[in-house]
C-alpha cells in the first residue's frame, strides 16, 4: 500500500514514479498503517475544505496563503456555511475548532505530500511555521474563544424585516430574508443562484405560493435535488419582488444600481451583505450575523416552536441529524421539560 494513495486517485493523488521503489519500500515499512490512513485522511480533508471554502478543487503544490488561512479557520473557527458543509458531507466529525495537535498532524501530512513529491513546501515557510508555534503557546496559555455567528430566528427576523421599506431596494431584501427562512433556511449560494425556472406558481385556495426546486447544493453535487414549498407572507413577498423587478427568467434575485435599475447578477456574498446591513438598521451588532445566520435561524425556531425535527430537516436538506440536531436543541432547550426540576 502506498503512502498517499487511495481507493480514489481524484481525491488523493499516488507518489510520483521518480521516487524510487526502495525509498518507497523503506517509508513505508517504517510508517505504520494507521498513521499512514490518518495522513491520507488529512489530505482528503485539506481539499475538501478548499472546496467548501472557494467551491474549486484544490491542487498540489498548495499556496502559503491557503495554508495560513487552514490555520487560522480551524484555530478560531470556521464560517459557519463551511463548516456546516464539511460536518454534513461527514468530513469533519464535530463542530468548533481543531485542537493544535490536530492542525500541526494536518499541516505535517501536507508537509510530507509535498516533500515526497519533490514539490515546493508551503508549510517550511518562515510565515507558516511562526504562525503554528505561537499558536502552540497560545493554546497551552490561554486556548482559543471562537465567535459563533446568531441565529436569525423569527423574532429577530421580524426585526430586519420591518427595516425593509416599499422601494425596490426594501422589497427586494424582504423577499431574500423571507425566502431564505421560509424555505428551510437556504444557505446564501442557494438564494444567490435561485432561478426562476425552477420556481412553480401554485394557485390553489388551499396552498398558494409556490413550489421551488433545489436542484443542487453544497451537499447535493450529484444533483438529485428537492422541492420545497413558499407559502404565506413568503410568497406575498416573493410575488411583489417578481413584479417589481420584471424578473422572468434566470437568477431570481439580482443586484440593483445605486439609481434601483435591476441589473443581471448577484453574489452568494451579496446575501450576506443585506443580512448584515439589514441586522445593523434594525439596531443589532452586524458583526455577530451571516448569511448563515437565516438557516441557523430557521431550524433553531423550529425546536422552539417544537416542530418535528424531521420535518425541518426535509425542508433544509440536512442529510445528518447531528447537524441540524445542534441548532435544534439550542432552540429546545429552554422547553425541555427537566428545566424546571429546581422549581
Amino acid at each position: 500500500m502506498e503512502y498517499f494513495s487511495s481507493e480514489n486517485t481524484d481525491q488523493v493523488p499516488a507518489l510520483p514514479e521518480h521516487v524510487s521503489s526502495r525509498v518507497k519500500t523503506i517509508f513505508e515499512d517504517g510508517t505504520p498503517e494507521n498513521t499512514r490512513k490518518a495522513y491520507r485522511k488529512d489530505l482528503l480533508y485539506f481539499k475538501e475544505w478548499s472546496k467548501a471554502v472557494t467551491d474549486a478543487e484544490a491542487v498540489m503544490p498548495f499556496q502559503e496563503p491557503d495554508i495560513i488561512k487552514f490555520i487560522t479557520d480551524h484555530l478560531m473557527g470556521l464560517d459557519p456555511e463551511v463548516e456546516s458543509v464539511l460536518m454534513e458531507s461527514g468530513i469533519k466529525a464535530k463542530s468548533g475548532p481543531h485542537s493544535i495537535s490536530t492542525i500541526t498532524r494536518r499541516i505535517a501530512s501536507i508537509s510530507s505530500a509535498h516533500e515526497m513529491r519533490g514539490l515546493t513546501n508551503p508549510c517550511k515557510s518562515g510565515e507558516v511555521r511562526f504562525l503554528l508555534s505561537k499558536a502552540r503557546r497560545a493554546a497551552v496559555n490561554n486556548g482559543f474563544r471562537t465567535t459563533k455567528k446568531k441565529a436569525a430566528t423569527l423574532d429577530i427576523l421580524e426585526t430586519m424585516i420591518k427595516t425593509c421599506d416599499d422601494s425596490i431596494f426594501g422589497i427586494r431584501d424582504r423577499a431574500i430574508l423571507l425566502f431564505a427562512f421560509a424555505s428551510g433556511g437556504r444557505r446564501r449560494s442557494e438564494v444567490s443562484s435561485a432561478c426562476f425556472e425552477d420556481l412553480t406558481r401554485s394557485d390553489s385556495t388551499n396552498n398558494e405560493g409556490y413550489s421551488f426546486i433545489i436542484r443542487r447544493s453544497k451537499t447535493d453535487q450529484e444533483g438529485k435535488g428537492f422541492t420545497v414549498p413558499i407559502i404565506g407572507r413568503a410568497a406575498k413577498a416573493l410575488a411583489d419582488w417578481l413584479e417589481i423587478s420584471e424578473v422572468a427568467e434566470g437568477q431570481i434575485f439580482r443586484r440593483l444600481s445605486k439609481s434601483g435599475k435591476v441589473l443581471s447578477d448577484f453574489s452568494d456574498k451579496a446575501v450576506a451583505r443585506i443580512v448584515k446591513k439589514r441586522a445593523e438598521l434594525a439596531g443589532l451588532d452586524p458583526s455577530i450575523f451571516s448569511g448563515h445566520s437565516l438557516r441557523s435561524g430557521f431550524i433553531t425556531e423550529g425546536g422552539r416552536q417544537g416542530k418535528n425535527i424531521s420535518d425541518i430537516m426535509a425542508m433544509s436538506g440536512h442529510k445528518t441529524v447531528g447537524v441540524a440536531l445542534s441548532y435544534y436543541q439550542a432552540g429546545n432547550a429552554l422547553s425541555n421539560p427537566a428545566a424546571g426540576l429546581a422549581g
